[in-house]
């Protein structure tokens, strides 16, 4: 936001990184509190869902391990700014 203050092409060049950064971040929020719930200490309902439970965990770990780290490169494109962007003819789009 303050990137975007002193310079509002700033705000257009960084809108799509902070979208996927804001995704990213919610789906951390929302599913970490779901994979937490069905975390192998907590105690799991026998009503046939244990296999669907435990095909989460690895879905989660893939999610933390593999997806998330992308919220580092998206807040640097976010803090770059428009500069280079901008510099860019026309046509190039």
């Amino acid at each position: 936001m303050q990137n975007a203050l002193g310079n509002p092409d700033n705000a257009g060049a960084g809108a799509s990184d902070y979208m996927h950064l804001f995704g990213l971040v919610a789906l951390a929020t929302c599913g970490a509190s779901s994979w937490m719930r069905h975390a192998p200490r907590s105690p799991v309902a026998d009503n046939g869902d244990a296999e669907r439970m435990k095909a989460k965990l690895p879905a989660g770990r893939f999610f933390m391990e593999r997806m998330l780290p992308a919220t580092t490169t998206h807040l640097a494109r976010i803090k770059a700014g428009a500069d280079s962007t901008m510099a860019l003819p026309a046509e190039a789009f």
